[in-house]
């Protein structure tokens, strides 16, 4: 439990330092008479969850989207996204509720504890007492921080003791399964990047274009990371832009076409879109991947428990949201 435990709350305890650096990208797709960052988009039990809170989890994966859709569509993924987040949101609650309501176990202290250490680490913290100025420079308090780590480790500890069951299983379901599924255990070409844009509304549109096109022709991975950070109106400016591994085959067609025989390293554009212009650095690649059955087999046995236990896990919700009041405000 313990590494997926860390790696879940480190998700939320970072975007809970960091929230007031991130950039929300989707603001400039929002209608005007669309909700506000503080709008409250569903309760549970008269519990209110607002859009900020979505945004904290969803900002990353918001970024990806850039690169995959064109401004035609972006707005509509985003709030698939955040709807999807939502959800997750209001089922996390729902088993912290039902944990409030039984406490069928005391939550370790040292769990929590370590949490807070990992985070400390994470953030280049030698002690406690760095990790509280981090914590006040960002708005909040090491107990903030300590009662979001406690509130993950109920959760998952509920998760794995009432939900998850475990599963035998048999070789032939093994083999069977990696036939159905065999596309899924073989990975595609794809490629790392990062993405700095400037919108055609900007008032020094065409200086900074001009600017950034000539610094770019001799600019390395350095360079490029502060100029992102300086002038990048898209996604995750102040993470450098970068959006992590994407397949080549999900790339919108004006970033496939610009980066296509290119070499690492190299930076591509300017790209003209209808919102503005882009400018890629090419950070990695890797190339496609066919799986071995035999060396595929504790991944496959991983996948089929995770499904079947998944399905254990949507009953559990499903059993308590019927119990429970949740409105939707959209």
């Amino acid at each position: 439990m313990g590494k997926f435990l860390i790696n879940l709350c480190m998700l939320l305890l970072f975007s809970g330092l960091c929230g007031q650096e991130m950039p929300q990208p989707s603001y400039h797709l929002e209608k005007p008479s669309g909700p506000q960052v503080d709008s409250i988009l569903a309760s549970v039990n008269g519990e209110p969850i607002s859009l900020l809170d979505v945004i904290y989890e969803s900002s990353y994966s918001e970024a990806r989207l850039y690169a995959v859709y064109s401004s035609s569509d972006i707005f509509q993924e985003i709030q698939k996204l955040r709807k999807r987040i939502l959800d997750e949101i209001i089922d996390r609650k729902l088993i912290l509720l039902e944990y409030n309501a039984n406490k069928p176990f005391e939550v370790p202290r040292q769990y929590v504890e370590n949490l807070i250490d990992e985070l400390a680490m994470n953030f280049g913290c030698t002690n406690r007492a760095e990790l509280v100025v981090k914590a006040k420079e960002a708005g909040t308090t090491v107990e903030e921080l300590r009662e979001k780590a406690r509130i993950q480790v109920i959760n998952q500890i509920m998760i794995s003791n009432y939900i998850y069951t475990v599963v035998n299983l048999t070789p032939r379901e093994i083999h069977e399964y990696y036939k159905k599924n065999v596309k899924e255990f073989s990975s595609a070409p794809q490629v790392r990047l990062q993405l700095l844009l400037v919108r055609h509304d900007r008032e020094d549109f065409k200086r900074i274009k001009a600017e950034l096109t000539d610094a770019f022709k001799n600019a390395d991975g350095k360079i490029f990371t502060g100029m992102v950070r300086l002038y990048s109106s898209g996604p995750g400016a102040m993470r450098g832009g970068d959006l992590g591994w994407i397949e080549y085959a999900e790339l919108r067609p004006e970033f496939a076409k610009a980066v296509k025989g290119r070499k690492t390293g190299e930076i591509v554009g300017p790209i003209d879109t209808d919102e503005g212009i882009y400018f890629l650095r090419i950070n990695e690649r890797k190339g496609a991947v066919k799986a071995e059955f035999s060396r595929m087999i504790p991944e496959i046995k991983g996948k089929i428990e995770d499904e079947r236990r998944k399905k254990a896990y949507d009953a559990y919700i499903a059993k308590l949201r019927k119990k429970s009041v949740i409105r939707y405000f959209f």
